[in-house]
């Protein structure tokens, strides 16, 4: 029988994580689901990523819903997220059921919040999959982590998510230099910690964005998850608007104290981000 696979990338968030989403989708063999985040684990498990709840849907709705699983039929998004947060023992029978299907070999689900999921809970996928024959992999993609962090305020910008009394340069400060608010992702070097506890790393792909969309990366990407490589799907721009914005001078410096440590633990990891990212020269 041929492996089955879970592929499981919890982020970075603003590092490609859409792009991977959308490659892995369009691969013979691969049934990723309706959902484009499933955001099941981290809405569920995570406190501060509680706002990803899904609301009971209508009743007209859970009885389309219902009717829809029982004839096999395809599932409307949202309120399949609902299904399997109100029900975490949902989740992995529904993704070997996608892997019971002919012709598939690959599923997954790569949802950036599930970067904060803690190590019991990343063990209890890896586990409940392997009862099944299922072998999770795992991808986490690294951005410089003050560009990362600067295409996050944009993000917030054009969702309005910012108060319009603030200045990009204000407001970036507020979130991000030492002793700012913060965000609800935590650290690199967290993610990668936990991810080291539960998977060996020969299930683990980690890469660096600045190198992701390259012919080199995409093909050990594709050899690593056992799909065909495609390597000139790099060339495709995926919900990349707005985010290119060069920092205003003398920002970085003022919050590389809060992401410090990332770049140390990453570039130990990956030397090449020495070259790659634009601020790890302030380390």
């Amino acid at each position: 029988m041929p492996q089955k696979t879970f592929l499981l990338c919890p982020g970075a968030s603003k590092s490609g994580t859409t792009w991977i989403r959308t490659y892995l989708g369009d691969a013979e063999g691969a049934d990723m689901g309706p959902l484009g985040e499933m955001q099941v684990w981290d809405a569920a498990t995570v406190p501060e990523k509680a706002h990803f709840l899904m609301p009971r849907p209508p009743a007209f709705r859970r009885v389309q819903f219902a009717l829809a699983r029982r004839l096999g039929l395809p599932l409307r998004g949202k309120e399949l997220r609902w299904f399997l947060q109100q029900d975490l023992t949902r989740y992995i029978p529904y993704f070997t059921g996608l892997l019971a299907r002919p012709g598939i070999g690959l599923t997954g689900d790569v949802t950036p919040g599930y970067a904060a999921l803690t190590t019991n809970t990343l063990r209890r996928i890896d586990e409940g999959f392997a009862a099944e024959g299922v072998t999770v992999k795992t991808v986490f993609t690294l951005r410089d982590p003050i560009e990362r962090a600067w295409s996050l305020l944009k993000m917030y910008r054009r969702k309005s998510r910012l108060s319009e009394d603030l200045s990009d340069r204000e407001a970036f400060l507020a979130i991000f230099a030492p002793g700012g608010r913060g965000t609800t992702d935590p650290d690199y070097h967290v993610t990668l910690s936990r991810l080291d506890e539960v998977f060996p790393k020969n299930r683990q792909f980690v890469t660096l964005y600045e190198t992701l969309f390259t012919p080199e990366t995409i093909t050990a990407l594709s050899a690593y998850i056992g799909i065909a490589a495609r390597p000139e799907a790099g060339g495709a721009a995926v919900n990349a608007a707005g985010d290119r914005s060069a920092l205003p001078d003398g920002l970085a410096e003022q919050v590389f104290p809060s992401f410090e440590k990332d770049y140390e633990t990453v570039l130990k990891r990956l030397p090449q981000a020495q070259t790659l990212w634009p601020h790890a020269h302030l380390l």
